[in-house]
């Protein structure tokens, strides 16, 4: 996942839904950063490029 710094904030899209979001950067340094259309919860280290610690299971 990208993020694009924009002044005061980042801008980044979510995987989950891909809606664009706006955090303040301070928002990074708390440790959990939540999209603003799912509010499914991102860690700042998600967002910068490593596997998530979640999967959706399908059966067969």
């Amino acid at each position: 996942m990208d993020i694009m710094p924009m002044g005061d904030y980042y801008a980044w899209y979510c995987e989950w839904c891909d809606t664009r979001n706006l955090t303040l950067q301070q928002r990074f340094d708390t440790g959990i950063v939540s999209c603003g259309a799912c509010h499914k919860p991102f860690t700042p280290l998600d967002l910068t490029g490593r596997e998530p610690g979640f999967a959706v299971s399908v059966g067969f």
